[in-house]
């Protein structure tokens, strides 16, 4: 009954911003399709005693510290939706205006220190487990033109607020019985479903110090559930401990949020303009690269420092930036010197750039389409080495995003059918 493919996984994001860091967001969440791999990681931070003078050579005690949470979202083939989701919550602020039928997203680098957080939901395959993860940041991201298809990935750092969907359990019964009552009823529809959902139920005999698996007859559709053992795990009335692992009756957040339908961004649909001015809505002028654009990343890091403080007893903690960093990596033909010219003077050569990402057009908006607009309006040149891709020569230049006095050093706007973000 039991189907562990990752690919039976799903992640929901929710893009309404948390009241307070590790307080689950509710409204707002939508499941999302992400690569591979993608996920939030939840774990414990426990140490031992190797450390001290405890008298002996080996740890002999463990320590719950702790808990953290880390991991990657990703989509190879971006959508709308995600880019927005991942954006917003990187630089902080978001305002969100109807354009007909679609919606504009205005969004802006927060002056503070302090970012949003947000909830996301993970089925653990299609049965096995599901979790609630809050308290997560957007410490960083990464949006790349690629092979075809325009891509994202961003980095997630956690607090640590966790719910899990599983239960331990602790039954008090006698060694020689055959049934033990939960306190709550088992999911599942059917028998075989409800027997699939006890992991285990082990307990050690009177008398004994070693565990005793006990195999599973069946499960009642009860509530609260009687489990029924194939076979007494003792011959005496004595009372034992049975420890039972199960899926109890989930609760209402297990229930993940529907999708939404957007076409991935390609390729060939986005625009990358450089040496234009900024005249504080627009980018006027420029050139646009195309065939002579071999590769353009950008980079965003945001330098979260994660720490917890006295009276700090659950789940959450304080995340402060610690500085953001915006980089852009432009790959293209050697075809003359004005890079390399720019490179060797980085106090006076400075240039802006936007990448437009349009897709298909909104129906009902006016001629909006699906996608984002990300101005760079002051950009200076770190480094514009000359390489080689493939038999033919080209420049790797390395940019750096600066201040550029009135927006923070940049504009970003998505466009989709959402409502808003944060």
């Amino acid at each position: 009954m039991k189907n562990n493919l990752e690919t039976m996984s799903r992640i929901a994001l929710f893009r309404d911003r948390e009241t307070e860091p590790g307080a689950p967001a509710t409204t707002g969440g939508v499941s999302v399709d992400l690569d591979l791999g993608s996920g939030i990681k939840s774990a414990l931070a426990v140490e031992h005693d190797g450390d001290t003078i405890h008298g002996a050579e080996l740890p002999t005690r463990l320590y719950a510290a702790e808990r953290k949470a880390a991991g990657a979202l990703a989509q190879k083939r971006a959508k709308p939706d995600f880019l927005a989701f991942v954006l917003a919550y990187f630089f902080g602020e978001c305002q969100s205006t109807a354009a007909g039928a679609g919606y504009r997203h205005e969004i802006s680098p927060t002056a503070g220190l302090e970012l949003p957080t947000f909830t996301a939901i993970q089925r653990r395959g299609a049965t096995v487990f599901t979790e609630r993860l809050s308290g997560n940041y957007l410490e960083g991201f990464s949006l790349e033109l690629g092979e075809g298809w325009v891509s994202l990935s961003a980095e997630v750092l956690g607090t640590g607020g966790r719910e899990v969907s599983y239960a331990h359990e602790t039954v008090t019964a006698p060694a020689n019985t055959l049934t033990l009552t939960l306190t709550d009823r088992v999911t599942g529809a059917s028998a075989a479903e409800r027997l699939s959902n006890v992991y285990r139920v082990r307990a050690r005999d009177v008398g004994s110090e070693a565990w005793t698996v006990a195999a599973v007859e069946s499960v009642s559709g009860a509530a609260p559930a009687v489990i029924t053992l194939a076979e007494a795990v003792g011959s005496t009335a004595g009372e034992i401990d049975f420890e039972v692992d199960y899926l109890p009756t989930a609760q209402p957040w297990c229930a993940l949020p529907a999708a939404v339908d957007e076409s991935p961004l390609r390729l060939v649909d986005a625009r990358v303009v450089v040496d234009g001015w900024f005249d504080g809505e627009e980018l006027v002028g420029g050139e646009e690269l195309q065939a002579e654009l071999l590769g353009f990343t950008v980079t965003g890091k945001n330098n979260l420092e994660l720490r917890r403080f006295p009276g700090d007893a659950g789940p959450a903690a304080l995340a402060l930036r610690g500085g953001r960093e915006l980089t852009v990596t432009l790959t293209e033909s050697l075809r003359d010197t004005v890079l390399l010219y720019q490179a060797d003077h980085p106090e006076t050569e400075k240039l802006a750039l936007a990448l437009r990402i349009q897709g298909a057009p909104i129906a009902g908006a006016g001629g909006l389409c699906f996608g984002a607009e990300l101005i760079f309006p002051r950009c200076g040149i770190l480094a514009a080495p000359v390489t080689t891709s493939g038999k033919r020569l080209a420049q790797a230049g390395d940019l750096v995003v600066l201040d550029d006095g009135t927006c923070g050093g940049a504009v970003v706007r998505c466009f989709n059918l959402q409502t808003g973000y944060l």
